[in-house]
């Protein structure tokens, strides 16, 4: 089960991956919240979460598929600086602890209804 729609993701989240990507990515971002959690997610789970709950769900998967794109950019990075002419560029490569850290603080946004016996 995925937890935010393209819809949600674009116009409330105003996220900018193409929508192609995001599908793939959203999934993967919901398989990281299942196993964070401490029940089973269902339809019937999350029809009967506050509002607010719900909407932290859908916060929480987003930023999880954003954090997953940055981290996959890095790896295919081929190189993280250039420099012609005396003009450098540096490239932000995400590390393997950095990526753990941020996927740590988006995933205490999960609301309290899941989490509460962890």
């Amino acid at each position: 089960m995925v937890y935010a729609d393209y819809e949600y993701y674009v116009e409330k989240y105003f996220g900018t991956l193409p929508e192609d990507s995001f599908h793939s990515l959203i999934l993967k971002a919901s398989k990281e919240i299942d196993r964070n959690v401490n029940t089973r997610i269902t339809q019937s789970v999350i029809d009967n979460l506050p509002e607010e709950a719900q909407v932290s769900l859908k916060y929480t998967a987003c930023a999880l598929a954003d954090l997953i794109a940055r981290k996959q950019e890095s790896e295919n990075a081929k190189l993280n600086s250039i420099s012609i002419d005396g003009v450098s560029k540096n490239f932000k490569i995400l590390s393997t602890n950095e990526y753990k850290g941020c996927r740590k603080d988006i995933l205490k946004n999960l609301p309290d209804e899941l989490t509460r016996f962890l």
